[in-house]
């Protein structure tokens, strides 16, 4: 299927609260993408759709390593789409809880991509271990950038499906004030809380408990449920937390400089090589007919025989498809120029031409007629005469 007149959809990823989001590829540009297909209410929604518009074009502008890139915001039919970088990697919720110096160093490089994106006044609102990216060289992706600032105005706050979970919220969003590049760092609390221990800080029975523990209870100290965490990280999250946003870290980057302070070495990037996303990522390639980009996953991931042995014979059933193709075409050309030399009464450049054609291809009829249909018009020709070589037909 493909939708903006230029991206194949291949294959569902995920389904969430805001749409489908499939793995495709432009087919202008030959490369991977996502696209995430929003759902029917906004679609219908005329202001909504003019806010995602502009939200997109605010993300399209961001362009940072830590940052999965905007491609493509449009309208196909009676849905809307965005086309998204396609990250293959692990949501960083299918790895907590990781060890606090390699979360930390996933952790620094997140808190880049947010103080490049806050230096430009766009928040993110969203930001969850689902929203992060770990990817197969040790790279760090934020994901949804931006998107869940137009849905603000149309959500309630129980329906957590739509921008972000109530895990995750800020006091001034819940109480609807004026939110800051400080209202994401509170979430960063929150996810640096739980990607060391595998826990949240905040939990209860229902929603409204848990509002009240974001604007009203102290975190727990995070070295009281993962021990061993060095007591920096205690403070750091502590002040990340704080209710009142003035008494947070100013900024991303003064969170950094904190952990930096007092972090010492850390490790080098981990890597986070999922085998049997790459087979499905291959597959879907496959299945949509796009070979050269299966073929180059595969020797970028080396997913294993099995993979690379279905590449290699779609590659081989392709190549086939190819020749045959060549074969059909160099038929017709042939066939039609013989005609014209034969109208135009060059007998010999047409028996030489067949002896051509016939040596390419010694197996098709049409060359053998054509090669003995010259050779009768003119017997006394020497070249008629000439037996055709043996084929090079394969």
């Amino acid at each position: 299927m493909i939708v903006g007149q230029q991206y194949k959809i291949l294959s569902q990823l995920g389904a969430g609260g805001m749409g489908i989001v499939y793995h495709g590829v432009d087919v202008m540009l030959e490369r991977e993408v996502a696209i995430k297909k929003l759902r029917s209410e906004f679609s219908s929604t005329p202001d909504i759709a003019e806010r995602f518009k502009r939200e997109a074009k605010i993300q399209a502008r961001l362009n940072h390593p830590n940052i999965a890139h905007l491609y493509s915001f449009f309208k196909d039919g009676d849905s809307f789409y965005i086309v998204m970088e396609f990250v293959d990697g692990t949501p960083l919720s299918k790895l907590t809880p990781i060890e606090w110096p390699q979360a930390l160093v996933m952790f620094l490089e997140i808190l880049e991509g947010l103080e490049y994106a806050h230096s430009l006044g766009v928040l993110h609102r969203d930001l969850k271990p689902d929203n992060i990216m770990a990817g197969p060289k040790g790279e760090v992706k934020i994901m949804d950038f931006g998107i869940a600032h137009v849905l603000g105005s149309v959500r309630q706050t129980r329906e957590q499906n739509l921008v972000g979970t109530l895990s995750y919220i800020c006091p001034e969003l819940i109480s609807s004030k004026e939110i800051s590049a400080r209202s994401d760092i509170y979430s960063l609390g929150i996810l640096l809380f739980e990607i060391v221990s595998g826990k949240l800080p905040f939990t209860a029975e229902n929603d409204f408990a848990l509002l009240h523990q974001h604007l009203e209870v102290e975190p727990p100290l995070l070295s009281t449920v993962a021990p061993g965490v060095p007591r920096f990280l205690d403070k750091a999250i502590f002040t990340a937390l704080r209710k009142a946003p003035e008494k947070r870290f100013a900024s991303c980057r003064e969170m950094a400089d904190f952990i930096r302070q007092h972090a010492g070495e850390l490790p080098a990037k981990a890597i986070y090589a999922d085998p049997n996303r790459s087979v499905r990522r291959i597959d879907s390639l496959l299945e949509g007919g796009e070979v050269d980009l299966a073929a180059m996953v595969a020797h970028q991931t080396r997913p294993g025989t099995e993979s690379e042995a279905k590449v290699l014979a779609a590659k081989s059933a392709v190549a086939g498809v190819q020749k045959q193709q060549e074969k059909t075409a160099y038929l017709k050309e042939t066939l039609a120029a013989l005609a014209r030399l034969e109208a135009s009464g060059d007998v010999q450049g047409a028996q030489a031409l067949a002896r051509e054609a016939l040596d390419r291809y010694r197996r098709v009829t049409a060359f053998q007629i054509a090669h003995a249909h010259f050779r009768k018009l003119a017997p006394s020709s020497g070249a008629a005469l000439m037996p055709a070589s043996p084929s090079h037909e394969s």
